[in-house]
């Protein structure tokens, strides 16, 4: 096995433990804090994607089956070019997608890739390739449902949306470089921890867990229609909700 692949295996290993035993508050990871300015923004940006957790693991499962720097580089520009476009295009164009639902996609591109792992590298890399660009787009409209919780003005809107991308994309390279840096001390003091299937293996559980989590806590949020999700706001939307008329409303009218 590659010294990548042994340095990934160590850190998508180390990530996934930290989660587990993490509070609640780590699996939501909304965009917090606002900022006048485009400055402000790359700051938001690099913070929300150091604490994404799913983007965090997704990159790191592409790092484990690229096996050498070169072709992971590839494949992370593609999930940066996917996640880029509907970031800005959805919250440019004031898209609104159902949150849950979205969030519930991320956390089955982990399973994806996990499952893709664990049956061997893949052999059609053109398919794969495109199915991280695909979960790049899916990965951009939930950054894209995070940024527009915190609302933004429409003066302004387009410097403010590629501070937060660029910001994101900051964010991004100091995961990758880190996982790079904490794996090579990692794996030569916990020789375990470079199994590459059990790395697989953790990612589609966590994916797994993820999505059931969301699914069970949202109240069925997840299956309602888009424009129920619009008119939400915070995280997950729950402000759907509680926006939600209730049967006494309904008598009273």
């Amino acid at each position: 096995m590659s010294v990548t692949r042994q340095r990934a295996a160590t850190v998508t290993a180390v990530v996934i433990t930290a989660l587990v035993a993490a509070p609640g508050t780590a699996w939501a990871h909304g965009v917090s804090g606002t900022s006048d300015s485009a400055g402000g923004f790359v700051w938001l940006g690099t913070k929300h994607m150091l604490a994404g957790w799913d983007h965090l693991l997704f990159v790191g499962g592409i790092l484990l089956l690229a096996g050498e720097m070169r072709h992971a580089a590839k494949l992370i520009s593609l999930f940066a070019l996917g996640h880029s476009v509907t970031l800005f295009t959805a919250t440019v164009a004031d898209w609104h997608v159902n949150p849950v639902l979205v969030d519930i996609v991320v956390a089955l591109s982990l399973v994806f890739v996990g499952v893709v792992g664990l049956r061997g590298r893949p052999k059609e890399w053109a398919w794969f390739a495109a199915a991280v660009l695909a979960f790049g787009l899916a990965h951009g409209l939930g950054l894209s449902t995070r940024l527009q919780a915190i609302g933004l003005p429409s003066d302004g809107m387009i410097p403010r949306v590629l501070a937060f991308n660029i910001g994101v994309e900051i964010g991004q390279l100091v995961a990758v470089l880190g996982m790079f840096m904490l794996g090579d001390v990692l794996s030569h003091y916990i020789p375990p921890l470079r199994n590459p299937r059990l790395s697989h293996a953790a990612l589609v559980a966590a994916g797994a867990v993820a999505a059931a989590v969301l699914a069970v806590s949202s109240g069925g949020q997840a299956l309602r229609p888009v424009q129920a999700a619009a008119a939400c706001g915070g995280e997950h939307g729950q402000a759907c909700v509680a926006a939600a008329p209730t049967t006494a409303d309904t008598q009273a009218r």
